[in-house]
């Protein structure tokens, strides 16, 4: 640094002088009308006082197969266990409860990269329906069960929920990767997953090209 320029120090002190200068800007009270938080009991009720037991209030918006023995066992520190012996479905949560008043509202919009291509509008009804039909298949086809574990190797399209919702669905572990991945890549995480099974597709556009997807997929069997 050159002689003509000198360094000029701050403290904290000199600095929290400013801060009382500090306009603010506050909401209008339509705005905080409409706020999900306007329960002034929400500090109260969610206080560390009342930490694990809290977070049962949201766990009860699930349904539940069987309620939990224990809100949190942190006997195993740091492998935390919540909800240590309940048992539920996500895939059931996603979907099926839903069904009785909304099967005909769109669950999913998936918009395709090439805008000619009409949107996709999945109704609750037809993802149940299409979630089922891919459940059925991994199991009866690919002979996967409950605790078996599954890469899914898919760029952003309609068929990647569906193929989580219908792991969740029979209770398969699946491990997401990036669609935009190497086949090396993907390849160490079937390996670090011990996965049975590699869920793909084809083909996708990316950036307005065709891609070949399944090349891809097959190295990386080869290579796991």
């Amino acid at each position: 640094m050159s002689d003509d320029k000198k360094v000029i120090e701050t403290s904290e002190a000199q600095i929290a002088v400013h801060w009382q200068e500090e306009e603010y800007i506050h909401p209008p009270p339509d705005f905080v009308g409409q706020a999900n938080l306007t329960d002034p009991s929400i500090f109260e009720r969610f206080s560390l006082d009342n930490f694990p037991d809290y977070y049962t209030e949201f766990a009860e918006l699930l349904t539940w197969y069987k309620y939990w023995d224990e809100v949190l066992d942190t006997s195993d520190a740091p492998c935390w266990k919540w909800f240590k012996g309940g048992k539920l479905n996500a895939s059931y949560n996603c979907i099926d409860r839903h069904l009785d008043q909304y099967k005909n509202k769109t669950a999913i919009h998936f918009v395709p990269e090439l805008e000619e291509e009409a949107v996709h509008h999945v109704t609750y009804q037809e993802l149940y329906v299409r979630v089922n039909e891919m459940a059925a298949l991994l199991k009866d086809t690919a002979g996967l069960k409950r605790g078996d574990r599954v890469t899914i190797h898919m760029p952003m399209s309609a068929e990647l929920p569906i193929t989580m919702l219908a792991c969740a669905r029979l209770g398969v572990i699946h491990s997401v990767v990036f669609g935009g991945f190497s086949s090396s890549a993907c390849a160490d995480r079937i390996i670090d997953s011990n996965s049975r099974v590699l869920i793909t597709m084809d083909a996708y556009y990316r950036a307005g090209k065709l891609l070949n997807h399944k090349t891809v997929d097959d190295e990386a069997c080869q290579l796991a």
